[in-house]
């Protein structure tokens, strides 16, 4: 992963990217929510549109922005600092100023995953390590997986970690290793509670391990876990699709079970009788522990236009791409009057230099063929996530959708 970064770095106070309170969800992003913290009442977020926010209730009171890819995990620190991993392998540290304290590559390969150590913290890699730093001295590095490290929790007195090596590992507070358990199917993510670790799993088992006891399991569904947070009182897991199960940390008895509606859910957060969730659809929802939505839900930020396939197909755009000229900076730039308009110049938008030297016009003609190729083909050079409609009916939907709803 590149390490430049455009624009080093944004950080602006705002009163009204959120929702209304009444609202309770929190609106911001303009990407999938990768990764969600709190401290309490405080809440830290990381999406794919690079930008880590911090929340104080549904006020977003500062929005950040240093890393060259999606923020992949936040993390609290003291005295009122934070964290954030990115896909290019740094970690910026962030005061309440304009600019990170500081903003240094860890890795090699992205950040996966943060947990809380010695007054500092400790991140895990793609690349199979995990940097120990206690906010002071140097950082040191433990080799602790052959290969994609998926999940880093707090455990004891020291830490845990899963692996797509197929392992839980265990270490002491001073980062030696200690027991190794062999685990069934790829893990997703890692969380505690501080008595067990849950491991929500790729084939879409959900495992308790006690180290030292047999390991027990439930299958939840046939598709791959994502996202798994714990407490005293309760497990959250989440799924591909959005659905999400509330579950009893001791039994594994499932208590609820819901559908959030925001497509993928990459980062659940339990607060008291509440449930957050970080989904595909940029936005953080509230949820009671029995399913109950708590705020009004996203849904299509725009009317189908008598059009029900393209506004479907445009879904995967939204998350990205606003329609109108006063909605809030996502991480693409707004379509509104795409149509006629030169590539890299939409007002406002900070573009790559690749896309800001190409003639490219927006026509319906030039967008179907994006969507073919892809932007890795079509576009190269750009921020934008490599994509394709293989259906050429379906690109012409969303090219029909796009002529009505952008003007």
């Amino acid at each position: 992963m590149s390490a430049m970064i455009r624009g080093l770095a944004l950080s602006v106070t705002v009163a009204l990217i959120a929702a209304t309170a009444v609202a309770q969800d929190l609106r911001g992003h303009g990407g999938p929510v990768r990764a969600l913290a709190m401290q309490g009442v405080t809440i830290y977020s990381g999406s794919f549109d690079t930008r880590a926010i911090v929340w104080e209730g549904t006020v977003a009171r500062q929005v950040t922005r240093a890393h060259a890819g999606a923020v992949t995990a936040v993390l609290p620190l003291p005295d009122g600092r934070f964290a954030s991993g990115g896909q290019d392998g740094h970690v910026a540290i962030w005061g309440a100023g304009v600019n990170p304290l500081s903003f240094e590559k860890w890795h090699d390969l992205p950040v996966a995953d943060f947990a809380p150590w010695r007054g500092g913290l400790a991140s895990a890699s793609w690349d199979g390590q995990i940097a120990l730093w206690d906010g002071t001295s140097e950082r040191r590095y433990l080799d602790g997986h052959d290969g994609q490290i998926t999940g880093l929790v707090a455990f004891g007195d020291g830490l845990a970690s899963v692996g797509a090596d197929l392992r839980l590992r265990l270490w002491r507070a001073d980062g030696t290793p200690g027991p190794v358990v062999d685990l069934a199917a790829p893990p997703a993510d890692l969380a505690t509670n501080g008595q067990a670790l849950f491991i929500a799993g790729a084939d879409g088992f959900l495992r308790r391990v006690v180290p030292g006891a047999p390991t027990t399991e439930v299958e939840l569904t046939t598709r791959p876990l994502l996202g798994i947070a714990a407490d005293h009182d309760l497990i959250a897991v989440s799924d591909l699709t959005g659905q999400i199960w509330l579950l009893d940390p001791e039994t594994l008895e499932i208590r609820a079970n819901f559908s959030t509606g925001q497509g993928a859910v990459w980062a659940l957060v339990l607060s008291g009788d509440e449930v957050l969730t970080g989904g595909n659809d940029g936005w953080i929802r509230r949820w009671t522990v029995d399913g109950t939505a708590l705020g009004s839900g996203a849904g299509l930020p725009h009317p189908t236009l008598n059009n029900p396939r393209g506004a479907e197909v445009f879904r995967a755009c939204a998350v990205c791409h606003s329609l109108t000229p006063d909605d809030e900076q996502r991480a693409g730039p707004t379509l509104y009057r795409v149509f006629g308009r030169k590539i890299g110049t939409a007002e406002g938008f900070d573009y790559s230099d690749a896309l800001r030297g190409m003639d490219i016009v927006w026509t319906p003609e030039t967008v179907a063929e994006l969507f073919e190729f892809g932007p890795t083909a079509y576009t190269p050079g750009s921020r934008m996530p490599e994509q394709r409609i293989p259906s050429a009916s379906d690109r012409q939907a969303l090219v029909d959708f796009l002529q009505r709803a952008a003007r």
